[in-house]
């Protein structure tokens, strides 16, 4: 219990056991209709080190969107509660505008959520759990 299973099939014999699995993955070239229909993933050049590559994958696209999280969290935060602190001191018009809150996440946004969803696999990538 608590554990996660993949299980490889080609054939009609395996579809049983490809249903039964967290992650059923089926081979596309030689697998029968039958193994395929009972997976969540099928391989079209059925080579297993595209498993390996599409997980690494998965994960540097999930590392770079944390990292993208990471740099604009910050910045939205900062111009929420610069706002509000112009709304609870009753100030007559707001800290920051609306359309330099725009400009603002526009050239931040953009230009560093860029910087960050393309970097490299860090080191080490396929060694976390």
């Amino acid at each position: 219990e608590g554990q996660v299973s993949s299980m490889t099939g080609d054939g009609v014999n395996d579809a049983p056991a490809l249903k039964a699995a967290n992650m059923g993955v089926a081979m596309g070239k030689e697998g029968t209709d039958v193994a395929r229909e009972a997976s969540e993933m099928i391989i079209a050049d059925d080579n297993f080190a595209t498993i390996v590559y599409a997980v690494k994958q998965g994960r540097v696209v999930w590392d770079n969107l944390r990292k993208v999280l990471l740099v604009n969290t910050p910045i939205n935060n900062s111009q929420g509660l610069s706002v509000l602190f112009g709304l609870l001191v009753k100030l007559p018009q707001t800290p920051i505008s609306a359309i330099q809150i725009l400009y603002s996440n526009f050239i931040c946004a953009v230009t560093l959520g860029f910087v960050c969803a393309i970097e490299p696999a860090e080191d080490g990538i396929m060694e976390l759990p």
